[in-house]
């Protein structure tokens, strides 16, 4: 059992425990039995650290955005080592697309966002991170429309099982990060 001496170790194994479970079975999965059989503590400490499953959904949710903005980071700097070339974000993202985990979380924050506009920014995050970052190589523009596609590949991919090739990726990367909107007089 998670000791009981530590109050916010015992929270955070909690709330890693929902994250896992909605994770692994979705979110409508989560239950408060579950969450203390995979965090190690009793079935009552559930309800005495959240006062609702809503409440430790919404923990879990915002530890899955946490995880999400420090992968985004990462992302960042590698998008910076290959100097924002298409061929480089094609490649760096094709193996993002191979982690089937992560992409499961990250579409929980979507769902999320979609159906509790309270948590519409966890949902918002991923693309405004991906069009901050790629804003240094493509116009704005450019830059959003490349990550609503990389943020619908996604979703493509946990619907099909399986990821587009990188080929595909690439191409598609290289045209919409070199188009822009006209100006208008």
């Amino acid at each position: 059992m998670t000791s009981r001496r530590d109050p916010e170790r015992r929270r955070r194994a909690m709330v890693e425990a929902a994250a896992q479970e909605m994770v692994a079975n979705g979110s409508s999965a989560l239950t408060h039995r579950r969450v203390a059989e995979l965090a190690r503590v009793p079935l009552g400490a559930t309800t005495y650290y959240f006062d609702s499953l809503d409440d430790l959904r919404a923990a879990a949710l915002q530890a899955i955005a946490e995880q999400a903005d420090e992968e985004l980071r990462e992302f960042a700097e590698e998008i910076h080592g290959c100097d924002g070339r298409p061929e480089g974000i094609a490649a760096l993202f094709a193996a993002y697309l191979g982690d089937r985990e992560r992409l499961r979380a990250e579409s929980l924050l979507y769902f999320a966002g979609v159906d509790n506009p309270d948590l519409r920014p966890f949902a918002q995050q991923w693309v405004q991170g991906v069009t901050e970052i790629l804003q240094a190589y493509a116009a704005p523009e450019a830059a959003r429309a490349t990550a609503v596609y990389l943020d619908g590949v996604i979703l493509y991919t946990l619907l099909h099982d399986r990821p587009l090739d990188e080929a595909a990726l690439r191409m598609a990367i290289a045209a919409l990060m070199s188009t822009s909107l006209e100006e208008k007089p």
